[in-house]
């Protein structure tokens, strides 16, 4: 709705997204933007919730800010030149050292299917 304000504002995992719509579409059909978020969803969510939350603890653990968190989740690189380019969006954060990238990379490695 046009000037409705989010009391709440919180990052969620892609798999949380996925279940809170699914939810949502059990109790009766979701708007445009709902479908599109669901099918997006459905399409690249990667992990189950209980690894996405194990997933962010653990990247957390490494120095990672949760939007770095969720943003690695989501996107799951395949290889240090992706996963360089997630953490480039934090102009603030220092430049990433290759022992912590290597870290970061088995924990990606570790979740990915």
């Amino acid at each position: 709705m046009i000037g409705k304000t989010n009391s709440e504002g919180r990052l969620v995992s892609v798999s949380e997204v996925q279940e809170i719509l699914e939810e949502r579409q059990k109790d009766g059909e979701l708007g445009y933007e709902q479908t599109l978020a669901y099918e997006y969803t459905k399409k690249f969510n990667k992990l189950s919730r209980a690894d996405a939350e194990k997933m962010k603890k653990e990247l957390e653990a490494l120095g990672l800010s949760e939007k770095l968190s969720l943003k690695v989740m989501e996107i799951m690189p395949v290889d240090v030149s992706q996963l360089k380019l997630i953490l480039a969006m934090d102009k603030s954060r220092a430049p990433t050292e290759d022992t912590e990238l290597a870290k970061i990379m088995e924990v990606v490695k570790s979740y990915s299917k």
